[in-house]
């Protein structure tokens, strides 16, 4: 290493034969074309040859510049190339995802020690929203959110299929003996999920069925709550539900399984698909998934109800 010119030098020839302009490099080095005149000089004797002709009012590189800039340049880019996955590898360290309330509490948080202890080196950034990401416009790696078809122009993996679950109180179980019934009783709705009761009822064969009340909150916890106190019915997300804190109280009224019309997907840019950390959190998730998938609820047998274990 001590033969070789210093590193402030060989940056000085390699603007030079790029722009081939010592006034050129002399702006992009900050200093004055004299100086980068006498740089090059110092070079040429340190080389013992030529690397430019000093034309009228232009500068070539010699037929020795040509092929000792070769090696140069491909040194250089090589550094640059170094460099930028250098800060790439520290950047991508952190992974942002955008999740759903409900869907981070019940099935993120639970599990992030065993994600940290399968991937230290990433870091996490969670943001809980109802608002769809924008991927052109959110600083967001990955979004998971529950839909009825992939998303056009975004990579979608399906999680989880999910469908709507009846749950009540047990005071009121014994009031509905099947989808007709909750006519007579108060619908439990949750604002980010305005449509959820009707596509429910109109798959389950009741379509346009009037309930005797309605009550509206803005949370999946609220209704569940409010449902386990005997304000109403609320529709609870199977099999999200079975992992959540589900009031004991609840109990399934009938035994109704209604195809869902909508699944948990993981969204991120075409663009990131080859990423470590994207390929990583996407793995692992699948397969805490299909874990999820598995899980059934309370049992029922007749009016007899048992608290969900």
């Amino acid at each position: 290493m001590d033969d070789l010119p210093s590193p402030a030098a060989l940056r000085t020839f390699h603007l030079a034969a790029l722009t081939l302009s010592f006034r050129r490099t002399a702006d992009a080095l900050g200093v004055t074309p004299s100086a980068v005149s006498h740089q090059i000089r110092a070079l040429e004797r340190e080389l013992g040859t030529p690397l430019f002709r000093r034309l009228t009012r232009a500068i070539e590189l010699t037929p020795e510049g040509e092929f000792y800039w070769g090696f140069i340049r491909r040194g250089f880019e090589t550094m640059t190339e170094g460099t930028a996955r250098l800060r790439e590898r520290e950047t991508d360290k952190v992974l942002r995802v955008s999740a759903l309330p409900f869907f981070t509490s019940v099935c993120l948080i639970p599990r992030l020690s065993a994600f940290h202890k399968a991937h230290p080196g990433i870091e996490l950034v969670i943001e809980t929203s109802n608002r769809l990401a924008d991927f052109a416009r959110d600083p967001v790696d990955i979004a998971i959110r529950n839909l009825r078809r992939p998303e056009q122009g975004l990579v979608s993996k399906k999680l989880l299929d999910i469908r709507g679950e009846v749950l009540c109180a047990p005071e009121l179980a014994g009031e509905i003996t099947g989808p007709s019934g909750l006519a007579r009783q108060t619908l439990i709705h949750v604002l980010p999920r305005p449509d959820a009761w009707a596509n429910w009822l109109k798959a389950a064969g009741v379509p346009g069925l009037q309930p005797a009340g309605e009550l509206w909150v803005d949370t999946v916890p609220a209704a569940l709550q409010a449902a386990a106190e005997g304000h109403g019915v609320v529709l609870g997300m199977a099999p999200l539900i079975w992992i959540s804190d589900l009031p004991p109280r609840l109990v399934r009224p009938f035994e109704k399984k209604v195809p869902g019309d909508s699944s948990y997907y993981l969204v991120h840019r075409p663009e990131d698909a080859a990423r470590p950390k994207i390929r990583a959190f996407t793995a692992w998730l699948t397969g805490e998934m299909k874990a999820v998938s598995r899980l059934r609820g309370p049992r029922m047998s007749g009016q007899s109800f048992r608290k969900k274990t």
